[in-house]
């Protein structure tokens, strides 16, 4: 579900918007149970059960649209990892490699 809320936690500051409110989605176990099992192992981790979601985006230049743009992004802006349907890169060294 998708709900408008106020932020209340500098916490989430990456998905609060200037005017102080955020676009929270939420899930429930049964509604997407892999999707509902990484936000409560990031809790676990962090104790945030919340992730931003972004269409991540090349400035100036559109969206990501290839695997191989999204390595380029995460090369130039130091990403630690991503999930291509359902598998997870995560940076070595100076690459990407895909973890089992």
């Amino acid at each position: 579900m998708l709900f408008f809320a106020a932020s209340k936690t500098d916490t989430l500051q990456a998905v609060t918007h200037v005017d102080g409110s955020a676009r929270v989605q939420t899930l429930n176990e049964k509604q997407h149970p892999l999707l509902h099992s990484l936000l409560q192992a990031f809790k676990d981790e962090t104790g945030v059960g919340v992730l931003c979601n972004t269409s991540l985006n090349f400035n100036g230049r559109g969206f990501i649209n290839r695997a191989s743009d999204l390595v380029r992004y995460g090369d130039e802006h130091n990403l630690d990892g991503f999930i291509i349907e359902g598998l997870l890169f995560l940076r070595e060294e100076s690459a990407f490699r895909h973890l089992p």
